[in-house]
């Protein structure tokens, strides 16, 4: 979430400027970034594509809070996480995309470490194997302990094949 006045601060741009860019009068700019009023379809979709998607339609509205942007903000930072993680454990492995976001999953459920010791696992997906890394998932501790997101999991591991 950024607000118009907060990416013309980030940017360093002017009202001025902003509004000979996007052809938007510069009263009428001075109202949206003040929060005086809500940018139409038309002058929304100029705003947004100049912007390149950093302030939508959602960024005039007070519909998400704090505490709801400071968890978007921690799940993404987490993804992020897990995603270098997963990135680390598999190395050089070119696998599909779908076994790659499973292992992200995997990954953000158990960490890093656990997921490494998934050797029998990671040996399939070396192979391309992606029916028996489902099945070593189903047959692993986790398997057992978490079966439903284990079998939801592997069957998206499976659908890889």
């Amino acid at each position: 979430m950024m607000t118009l006045k907060d990416y013309l601060h980030s940017f360093n741009i002017t009202l001025e400027a902003f509004s000979r860019d996007v052809d938007i009068p510069y009263t009428t700019l001075t109202k949206y970034v003040y929060g005086q009023r809500i940018p139409t379809l038309t002058y929304m979709n100029r705003i947004n594509k100049h912007t390149k998607g950093a302030v939508s339609a959602n960024d005039f509205y007070s519909t998400v809070s704090s505490e709801d942007w400071e968890w978007r903000i921690t799940y993404e930072r987490d993804f992020s996480q897990a995603t270098d993680d997963a990135k680390k454990i598999l190395g050089d492995m070119d696998i599909h995309p779908l076994a790659f976001s499973v292992v992200v999953e995997m990954v953000s459920q158990m960490g890093m470490e656990s997921v490494s010791g998934f050797k029998n696992f990671l040996d399939a997906l070396k192979n391309g194997d992606y029916e028996k890394a489902a099945q070593e998932m189903r047959d692993s501790r986790w398997g057992k302990q978490t079966p439903k997101i284990a079998d939801t999991l592997a069957n998206k591991m499976s659908s890889a094949s």
